[in-house]
């Protein structure tokens, strides 16, 4: 709806669902720094509009020589515009103001009272408004960088001790293949004990950096989602101001030149059917540089990366004790989460409790929980890779292992981050595909799939009598059912249960029913049966 008060500026209620187009395009430092260049361009554009409107009110004692110059600054005024209703009503001003030769002297200071003051007031409001909202994406950009160079100022010195602790490992190693007297291996194995606790504080000081830098993000990015939210209201309330301004000029024309009441109508028609939605759309589409892409800084290990010198079995002891240490963070956050869920149910079930504001702070702290659990959670991954790969296992299946790209810095440092796709982000923050363990035997999430016992159970050896030399495949007499699709085995499986299904690595299973998203039921070589969804990859 749109209002006016006691000094000419329009009162803009929005409709609701219309606010939430910036904060889709403007993303990044180069979105922040061109939503803000548009925005300084539309506080000169309607500046360029105040003065017109005094110009035209000066203008109205020079006739059509002062009309020609005030449609050339209105032109120019237009080429500032981006959304196609707001340009086409202005050019259609503009062909008014070119084809109007004779106003009124009186309307001078109408024009100047009722059109240029009230764009101006608006004008400096705007202003005004805007300036906090963007020092604080500024604020919040600084802090974020400032994180990220603390975190790789950790991240260097932890793979240097840890490079160093290596070296005194294998040196101890070398005294105790040669005659050392105990008491200077004694002396030694305690300076490598100390040395190793120390590493334990600079290991957590790196992963406290590292959820840090992306509390750090997170916060750039509310900054960023506030800013979005306030311009964009702003630009509608410029777009309607605009639009009064226009209808306010068009009625003073209609009511004192007759002669000229087709042209205001048309130029009223045209002022009236600005739409900010539609202008707020073209401007994103035209210059804005897309959506919202997080990059998310992983935690780079020194033992997660099997080409740094490391003694295996200490190895594989700070693996599992860092994915111990991980899984337990996914814990603590996962509870964090739960109670913001507890919130937001609590605001939808009693309105009354909280404002709008509020329930929208929940819903992006839930989100930004979400961003915070995929970041864990790819950690947590990168960590059971390097420990399936050091014990000769696949890799652990993960639904976003595709968006975990590995880098190297400026100094050639490796460095791994995280860019998830919007539409592929969750708040499901079970990222691993694994069988249900109420249901069937299953694997800790994220873990090589384990080694199968080749012989055959009791259940299994009584299936001889069917012909399938007792490998547990259950067949059935009824006609071949449909299929929905085919998926090639990656791994073997060996059944536990008659109503399973053998499969090799590299077989191709004809699917028949996806019973849940741990189980599927498919046919090799005439026989039917259930097998793990998390063993096969499904064909296209």
């Amino acid at each position: 709806g749109i209002g006016v008060n006691n000094d000419g500026v329009s009162k803009v209620t929005c409709e609701e669902g219309t606010m939430n187009q910036y904060e889709n395009y403007f993303w990044f430092e180069s979105g922040f720094e061109e939503l803000r260049r548009y925005a300084k361009q539309g506080t000169e554009f309607c500046k360029e509009l105040e003065s017109i409107m005094m110009d035209r009110s000066e203008l109205e004692k020079e006739y059509f020589t002062g009309l020609h110059k005030i449609a050339k600054k209105a032109k120019r005024a237009a080429t500032k515009c981006v959304g196609t209703t707001l340009v086409t009503a202005w050019q259609r001003l503009t062909d008014f103001l070119e084809k109007e030769e004779e106003i009124h002297r009186e309307l001078s200071g109408t024009l100047a009272q009722d059109c240029a003051r009230p764009i101006k007031i608006f004008t400096d409001q705007q202003v005004k408004q805007r300036e906090p909202v963007e020092a604080a994406v500024e604020k919040q950009s600084k802090a974020f960088s400032e994180k990220q160079k603390l975190q790789q100022k950790l991240k260097k010195a932890a793979h240097k001790q840890f490079k160093e602790m290596e070296l005194s490992w294998d040196q101890l190693d070398a005294m105790r293949g040669k005659p050392t007297p105990d008491k200077d291996i004694q002396k030694f194995e305690k300076a490598c004990r100390k040395m190793e606790d120390s590493l334990g504080k600079v290991d957590r000081e790196f992963l406290d950096s590292n959820l840090k830098t992306e509390e750090a993000r997170l916060g750039w990015e509310t900054a960023l989602y506030r800013y979005c939210q306030t311009l964009e209201s702003l630009e509608n309330e410029r777009l309607i101001q605009i639009s009064t301004t226009l209808t306010k000029y068009s009625e003073l024309f209609t009511a004192i030149l007759p002669p000229t009441e087709e042209r205001c109508r048309e130029l009223l028609t045209m002022s009236s059917g600005i739409s900010p939605p539609d202008d707020i759309r073209d401007v994103c589409v035209a210059i804005g540089p897309g959506p919202n892409q997080p990059e998310q800084l992983l935690l780079d290990c020194y033992e997660s990366d099997l080409q740094n010198p490391m003694n295996m079995e200490r190895r594989k002891a700070n693996l599992e004790r860092k994915i111990q240490e991980m899984e337990e963070e996914i814990e603590r956050r996962k509870k964090a989460r739960q109670g913001l869920e507890s919130l937001s149910k609590a605001y939808v079930d009693t309105p009354d409790f909280c404002d709008e504001q509020g329930q929208i702070d929940v819903v992006r702290q839930l989100a930004e929980a979400d961003a915070m659990m995929n970041m864990l959670n790819a950690n947590l991954y990168k960590l059971l890779c390097a420990q399936a790969e050091c014990s000769n296992f696949p890799k652990p299946a993960n639904q976003h292992a595709e968006y975990i790209q590995t880098m190297r810095d400026k100094n050639g440092s490796v460095m791994t981050v995280l860019k998830i796709p919007l539409d592929c982000v969750s708040s499901d923050n079970s990222l691993y595909s694994v069988p249900d363990k109420t249901k069937k035997t299953s694997l800790r999430p994220g873990r090589p799939p384990p080694m199968q016992n080749s012989t055959p159970n009791d259940d299994f050896e009584s299936s001889d009598e069917h012909g399938d030399g007792g490998k547990g495949k259950l067949e059935f007499n009824e006609p071949p059912p449909e299929y929905i699709a085919q998926c090639r085995v990656e791994y073997d499986y060996q059944p536990n249960q008659p109503d399973e299904l053998l499969i090799h690595s590299g077989d191709i299973v004809n699917l028949i029913e996806k019973q849940d998203q741990d189980w599927w039921k498919g046919e090799l070589n005439g026989v039917i049966g259930i097998f793990p969804a998390s063993y096969v990859l499904e064909l296209s």
